[in-house]
């Protein structure tokens, strides 16, 4: 695959011409170096180059995830991301703008390449039956046609994708460093024999090899999936690993579900409400899932999501935790779906405390009832911009900084103290936010700015903002 214009996004110098040399000795065509997000997006739009590889700090102003998302909204190019830092908050944006790949600093140049060839195979292979499909399904999401399980060389996974996590029916943790011939060998329903001479023999020839799932081993439907095994070549035509292919297609002549355009639309407004939401079967599988749960949930030790299952860490918790969502399963069995049971998870060895409200409905009564759960991190800091807070309700800058110490749980003696002011002065001003907000009780007023349009338009990007003289 020489030859493929790569658009380098890196604000050092240094590191941008030393990724340059590189990719040029690898038989890329460096088109353009963008040294921040802004020339990034304008290069990206001139030059539609075949893949970029952005790093993510940036400096000041936007960073690299902020420039992809604004790429990928317009552009079909495959992004590979590279970072010297890696959190769950970030890994957790950087998966939102669906990346062609992650490289963690320092990497190596077979680091390299494996990412590159896996980005720029899948663009090429995977896209013509994305428009296939979408041209029969048109409501069919694109990303469930790049379902992939990479390895090395040495055939051992480097790289899961969450949708082939979820066909596989493991986690990244668990997959990540297994051999390749372990996982064909439980999916497929091979020998571990066969399935070493399978993996052994496309690492030395090459070429793709078809897989058929057996119906039951991770298929929603009763019909067998058709995957690939297939081999990764680097510029020289070097088979450096393998890639497993998910196919995430419906079965043929089956029409989407009418409303699949009204769940993603739902899908979306949840992810932008500022409050963890999880849709629950009655045995704990998650069949929903918002942005901020999933943000709560990586951060706090004491619960996890174990192959798409809420679980609580502790035993004695999580015993409890599936009797709270099997009762509010029965009551709405019964009718009750009104009924809401609530409980505190915290965190072993740690002071984070998580607060779960469970509320079971049911469509008709011979329906399995869904759980409607909410997850608040009450022991975390929670996040006011400063920004909104002045544009939206108007508010000076003393009293915008009272508003975001309160809403971190201060109260206002300790307000005043932190801001050098005296009670009286954090009085006056806490009358002045009343007037503006509309609000005339504290409590009401922190409930406002962290459920209400302020917390809200956190979630949005700067571009798509709502006009906030429309909120007043």
């Amino acid at each position: 695959m020489a030859g493929e214009q790569i658009l380098v996004v890196e604000d050092q110098r240094a590191v941008a011409g030393a990724l340059r040399m590189r990719l040029r000795g690898l038989g890329y065509d460096v088109t353009a170096i963008a040294k921040d997000a802004v020339e990034a997006i304008e290069k990206a739009s001139e030059l539609q180059p075949d893949l970029i590889l952005m790093d993510i700090r940036l400096g000041e102003g936007m960073d690299g995830i902020e420039a992809a998302h604004r790429i990928r909204s317009h552009h079909d190019i495959p992004v590979i991301y590279i970072s010297a830092h890696v959190d769950l908050k970030l890994l957790e944006r950087a998966r939102a703008t669906q990346p062609a790949g992650f490289i963690t600093k320092p990497f190596t140049t077979k680091d390299l390449m494996t990412a590159i060839d896996l980005a720029l195979h899948r663009q090429s292979k995977d896209t013509p039956s994305a428009n296939e499909a979408a041209a029969r399904y048109p409501e069919s999401p694109g990303p469930e046609f790049h379902a992939v399980i990479s390895t090395d060389v040495n055939g051992r996974v480097n790289f899961v994708d969450a949708i082939a996590e979820r066909n596989s029916g493991w986690t990244r943790r668990q997959l990540l460093g297994r051999p390749m011939a372990d996982i064909i060998a439980d999916i497929y329903e091979a020998s571990p024999a066969e399935a070493a001479t399978l993996v052994r023999r496309v690492l030395q020839e090459g070429g793709d090899v078809p897989l058929t799932r057996p119906a039951n081993a991770g298929a929603p439907d009763a019909r067998r999936h058709h995957d690939t095994l297939t081999a990764l070549h680097d510029t020289r035509g070097q088979v450096l690993g393998l890639a497993l292919h998910f196919d995430t297609s419906p079965a043929p002549g089956t029409k989407a579900p009418p409303t699949r355009g009204r769940e993603q639309a739902l899908a979306t407004a949840l992810d932008a409400v500022p409050v963890g939401v999880l849709l629950l079967s009655p045995t704990l599988q998650v069949l929903h899932a918002n942005q901020c749960a999933r943000e709560i949930i990586a951060r706090n030790r004491g619960i996890d999501l174990r192959n798409e299952t809420l679980v609580a860490v502790d035993k004695h918790l999580n015993e409890k935790l599936k009797m709270l969502v099997r009762s509010a399963a029965e009551k709405a069995r019964h009718g009750a779906s009104a009924e809401t049971g609530a409980m505190f998870i915290k965190a072993p060895m740690a002071r984070e405390q998580m607060e779960v409200v469970v509320s079971g409905f049911c469509s008709a009564p011979d329906d399995e009832p869904c759980i409607l759960t909410y997850v608040f991190d009450t022991s975390g800091q929670r996040r006011t911009s400063y920004e909104v807070l002045t544009k939206l309700y108007g508010l000076t800058q003393a009293e915008a900084k009272l508003v975001q110490l309160l809403v971190n749980g201060m109260t206002l003696d300790d307000a005043a103290q932190e801001l050098q002011i005296s009670v009286n002065t954090a009085r006056t001003h806490l009358k002045h936010v009343f007037h503006k907000t509309g609000i005339n009780r504290q409590t009401e007023l922190i409930h406002c700015i962290e459920t209400g349009a302020a917390a809200l338009l956190l979630r949005f990007d700067s571009d798509q903002r709502i006009d906030t003289k429309l909120l007043k």
